[in-house]
């Protein structure tokens, strides 16, 4: 993508310098005397322009944390590429005007010989204002310049305008995210049973989860015949789909995007494993490639989470395979405390309370009960009677449930362990403990119910520690088609603000929201500091506050168009994408702008009145101003379509997975161009014209008072008034 970005935006000094040279040779100067005068006269507003661009990406390069490294290339490509592109713009591109470029005329006074007071006197002339672009376009400009206070107080009202019809759009919902709810290519339908469940009882829940994702009928799933192996084999049998690029498959499921399912059983877990995208226990779904579906993933995922959400047996979450930097599902909490007991029983509070907010679904926490033990309480004193010891007694245990290779056998070119232990069916029940004989050194044996007494306990779960402190961490998904993560925790939020917590207990919301609130005050500084770099390259540029700070209200009045992309395609505003789009804007706004008021002071030097300069220059620039818009836009709209070409298989493709990242971001940049362009061309210039009739009414206005303070001296002197000052 920054590539992609930098395609558009790095033939912007080209074109502004290439323009120039065009319009100096269309004016009648030869070919190499226009490529040195026009590419000299716009050298500085071009080099501002991209030390501006410069400036606004600059910062990006010191964010910190995950998303820094995931961001990083960004700020770096465009900064390599945009200085690499003003190289070539001011020293190769002229040179190539000068030998190859023609204008309409076909050359014919390219070369003729001219001194250079006539060379410099044609081709300071501003562009000849004919046809019907230019012709409209100076009609709009004068019309806007009799009336500069409504134009900007138009201009501020129709951002408001822009911003509220965002909002409506999208709704209270869904105003912002933190990254773009991209459509998963595989899912995982996870598995918490209870502690000590073992492998028959977890294969059993797992073949519901896998017939209802293939399309059993939830009456037949719970039906006498449940585990007959024909209903299992029959709910496989292969389905026909058609994929969006018309061809057929079988598929396992009655669901069209499914491609493959998978199931992964263990009978040993750990508390925190429910977290993972792949859990010990899970089936795994993976859907048919991006171009091959003919509805979105997200669909088929919140199908199979209805369809499995009543089966009983275990905690059933669902995950769908984790794209981009790791930043924790939507709502992180962390409930901190001593007590670990207490620490599940407010983990089990705080699910209540998230299984309360709409669109919050697979609610989950690491809190472990532990897992169901058998106690054997050896009495030490009668151990000793039998020459005893409880090493020898654990080590009968051990062999008669773990089992002991005594010896093995040789049968072909394969040993075989010879393993001595209890019968399995002995294993699975605590009454063979009580008719276990012990035996002793004497050569007799004794029954362990001699020698110690049995008993049922449970052993301590996980313990979590961050920072010290024990950690019961709760975690949720939400829908992000219908509410935004940053939204619902919020709800969140609110809710758990009633919570009784104990004293020396905790409650913190992390995971994405830390993230989320990281990159974002990171963004809000990045663009304050863009702001201030961009405002202080201008003042040292043009010597001068106003001009400068009629730059920067373009960049203010661009992200109007940055919400109209928004309200037209109801998109939120991405902490990370949109924040960045509108950086990125900063950058690229400026430099129309920069060129086009450093012209019409150029034109003002050469005598023009400031109205007549803000014409002449509006006009003059409209055509660089026009094609670096274009420029960039249209390197952007691959970005937003998804229509692109596949060099791997030679062939145009029509979606993108990695359009779904930078669509936000597109979007933002295009339509603030689009915007910015409108705000070049008119509202710039009027904002110029105003300030400088501001400017001349204000030096009128002291000029007039110091021609009364000084009055009675005139009739006393009889010095005229043009005097006053000197």
């Amino acid at each position: 993508f920054s590539l992609t970005l930098a395609l558009g935006m790095l033939v912007d000094n080209a074109i502004v310098i290439i323009e120039n040279i065009y319009r100096y040779m269309e004016q009648g100067v030869p070919r190499v005397e226009a490529a040195k005068l026009a590419t000299s006269e716009v050298a500085f507003p071009v080099i501002g322009s991209t030390i501006t661009t410069l400036a606004a990406f600059s910062p990006m390069l010191f964010w910190p944390g995950i998303m820094g490294e995931f961001m990083s290339y960004l700020p770096l490509t465009l900064i390599v590429t945009l200085s690499s592109s003003l190289f070539v713009a001011m020293v190769i591109n002229p040179a190539l005007a000068s030998h190859f470029m023609h204008t309409k005329d076909n050359g014919a006074n390219n070369n003729q010989v001219v001194d250079s007071a006539t060379i410099a006197k044609i081709g300071e002339k501003p562009i000849e204002i004919r046809g019907n672009l230019l012709t409209t376009y100076t009609a709009t400009l004068r019309f806007a310049l009799r009336r500069p206070v409504v134009i900007i107080s138009f201009s501020f009202l129709l951002l408001i305008l822009l911003f509220e019809a965002w909002m409506l759009a999208i709704g209270i919902e869904q105003p912002v995210e933190f990254f773009p709810d991209i459509q998963p290519r595989s899912m995982y339908v996870n598995v918490d049973v209870p502690e000590g469940a073992d492998l028959d009882y977890i294969d059993k829940i797992m073949k519901r989860i896998e017939k209802v994702i293939a399309g059993v009928d939830e009456k037949e799933l719970y039906s006498a015949d449940e585990n007959s192996q024909k209903m299992y084999q029959d709910a496989f049998k292969p389905k026909k789909h058609e994929m969006l690029t018309g061809e057929t498959f079988d598929g396992p499921s009655d669901l069209a995007n499914i491609k493959n399912i998978y199931v992964k059983a263990v009978t040993s877990t750990g508390g925190s494993s429910s977290f993972d995208a792949n859990a010990p226990n899970h089936v795994g779904v993976q859907f048919l490639e991006l171009e091959e579906r003919k509805s979105q993933s997200s669909e088929t995922l919140n199908e199979i989470r209805r369809r499995i959400e009543n089966i009983p047996g275990g905690r059933i979450t669902v995950a769908k395979q984790e794209e981009g930097p790791p930043t924790g599902p939507p709502i992180n909490i962390e409930i901190s405390g001593d007590n670990f007991q207490v620490l599940g029983k407010l983990a089990r509070q705080a699910r209540d309370v998230l299984s309360q907010i709409p669109h919050v679904n697979d609610i989950r926490d690491d809190f472990v009960e532990g897992t169901p033990s058998v106690k054997v309480n050896i009495d030490r004193q009668k151990a000793a009677l039998f020459d005893l010891t409880t090493d020898t007694i654990g080590f009968a245990l051990k062999t008669a449930y773990n089992g002991l290779d005594v010896s093995s056998y040789r049968e072909g070119d394969d040993d075989y362990d010879i393993t001595v232990q209890l019968p399995e069916d002995y294993r699975k029940i605590t009454d063979v403990l009580r008719e276990l004989m012990i035996s002793t050194p004497a050569g007799f044996k004794v029954p362990l119910s001699t020698l110690a007494t049995v008993e049922y306990s449970g052993s301590i779960g996980d313990i979590v520690r961050i920072n010290d402190e024990r950690v019961v961490t709760v975690r949720a998904n939400v829908d992000a088609k219908k509410i935004t993560g940053p939204v619902a925790r919020g709800q969140a939020e609110k809710f758990l603000e009633q919570f009784a917590l104990p004293d020396g207990y905790h409650i913190k919301f992390t995971g994405e929201n830390e993230e989320q609130e990281e990159s974002q005050t990171f963004l809000t500084k990045a663009f304050a500091i863009a702001c201030c770099l961009i405002f202080l390259i201008l003042v040292s540029q043009f010597n001068s506050i106003t001009q400068p700070f009629i730059i920067m209200t373009s960049v203010i009045l661009s992200l109007g168009g940055a919400f109209l992309g928004l309200a037209l395609f109801k998109q939120p505003f991405g902490i990370i994408m949109t924040g960045v789009g509108v950086i990125s804007l900063a950058g690229v706004v400026v430099n129309n702008a920069i060129v086009l008021i450093d012209y019409i002071n150029k034109l003002r030097e050469r005598g023009f009145s400031v109205k007549e300069a803000v014409i002449s220059a509006g006009a003059t620039r409209l055509r660089p101003v026009i094609l670096t818009a274009v420029t960039t836009t249209l390197g952007l709209i691959p970005m937003v379509t998804g229509v692109s070409f596949d060099f791997r298989n030679m062939v145009i493709s029509w979606v993108s997975e990695s359009s779904q990242w930078w669509y936000s971001m597109a979007l933002v940049v295009i339509f603030g161009l689009m915007v910015a362009t409108f705000l070049t061309l008119i509202v710039v210039p009027t904002l110029y014209y105003f300030f400088e009739r501001i400017s001349t009414v204000r030096k009128e206005f002291f000029l007039k008072i110091k021609e009364l303070y000084w009055r009675p001296y005139y009739h006393l002197t009889g010095e005229k008034p043009d005097g006053v000052g000197k």
